[in-house]
C-alpha cells in the first residue's frame, strides 16, 4: 500500500472521531437526525463522512482510496451495529433488539453515509490533483 494512502486513511479516520467527539461536545449528536418512515437520517453524521473522506482523498490523492474510503464506513458501520445489539437490554426498542432489526432501522443512514464517503473520497482526490497541476499561462 501507497504511504499516502495509508496516510489518508489514517487521517480519515482521525477527522471522523474528532468530529464525532466535536459533536457529542456540543450536544448536537441526538437533534441532528430527521426521522423518516424507513429510519433516521443523520445529517451531521452524513456530513462528517463526506468532509472526513474529503480529507483522506485530498491526502491519498489515488483513485484506490474511494474504495477504502467505502470499506472504511462499511467497517465503522459494522461495529456501531455490533456494539448496539450487543448492548440491548430486554426494554431497548424492538429494532436495536437484533442485528436484522438494528440494520434494518439504520438502512438510509448507512446508505447516505457510505454515498458521502465514497463522494467526499472523490472530491478530496479532484481538488488535491487540480492543486498540485501547474497554472497554465
Amino acid at each position: 500500500m501507497d504511504k499516502r494512502i495509508l496516510l489518508g486513511c489514517l487521517s480519515a479516520a482521525g477527522v471522523l472521531l474528532l468530529f464525532g467527539i466535536f459533536i457529542k461536545f456540543l450536544g448536537l449528536d441526538a437533534s441532528q437526525t430527521i426521522e423518516t418512515g424507513a429510519g433516521a437520517i443523520p445529517l451531521l453524521d452524513v456530513f462528517g463522512a463526506l468532509i472526513a473522506m474529503g480529507v483522506g482523498g485530498a491526502i491519498a490523492r489515488h483513485a484506490h482510496f474511494r474504495w477504502i474510503a467505502l470499506l472504511l464506513m462499511v467497517a465503522m458501520w459494522v461495529l456501531t451495529l455490533w456494539t448496539v445489539v450487543s448492548m440491548a437490554l430486554p426494554d431497548s426498542p424492538l429494532p436495536m433488539r437484533s442485528l436484522a432489526g438494528a440494520l434494518r432501522y439504520n438502512a438510509v443512514a448507512i446508505v447516505l453515509t457510505v454515498v458521502a464517503a465514497f463522494a467526499g473520497a472523490i472530491l478530496g482526490e479532484r481538488i488535491a490533483q487540480r492543486r498540485d497541476r501547474p497554472a497554465a499561462r
